[in-house]
């Protein structure tokens, strides 16, 4: 069982306050953005240096998708945490039991914004209140505009079961 924690990053400069949240027992993938000069130390796990770039994140996330999905096994998951987030101590104190539910996507809250939500969709959910099976979403992706968090979470929970877990377990752009 793996926990794959997949960061699109346009801001380098962040990575290091990132990497203190995230414990060293995760698996970190950095998917680094072609507009980046690509130097920054990330202390990721695995650093990728993608020849595309895009708003909000998406081509880097279908880009990951893309280049994990032979190698996902039916226990996998995937928690996409943007560059001007990190991870919130609840998450992380929640995390082994959160791995461990019988379910294809995880929704939660987002702290001070978004509450948690059994049906998510365009305005109730942010990429960083849920986590994902990917070998249960098949080759779902994001669309490459803003809403795209909401469309995949709503379109995920026609391809596969969803438990809502009534906690706050994520922060809103803690980062700039």
């Amino acid at each position: 069982m793996m926990l794959y924690i997949v960061t699109p990053c346009s801001r380098p400069e962040n990575l290091a306050q990132i990497r203190k949240s995230i414990p060293s027992a995760f698996t970190w993938v950095v998917m680094m953005d072609a507009s980046t000069d690509h130097k920054a130390p990330s202390g990721a796990n695995v650093t990728h240096y993608s020849k595309k770039t895009g708003h909000w994140g998406n081509p880097l996330r279908n880009e990951f998708l893309d280049l994990y999905q032979d190698q996902f096994t039916e226990n996998d998951w995937v928690y996409f945490l943007d560059d001007d987030n990190i991870l919130h101590p609840k998450f992380i104190q929640q995390i082994e039991s959160l791995l461990y539910l019988n379910a294809g996507i995880v929704t939660w809250g987002q702290e001070g914004r978004l509450r948690p939500t059994d049906q998510p969709r365009i305005g109730n959910i942010d990429t960083a209140s849920f986590m994902f099976r990917p070998t249960k979403t098949n080759k779902l992706r994001f669309e490459n505009i803003y809403e795209a968090d909401g469309m995949f979470a709503q379109a995920a929970t026609r391809l596969t079961n969803l438990i809502c877990v009534e906690a706050y377990l994520c922060y809103y752009n803690a980062l700039r």
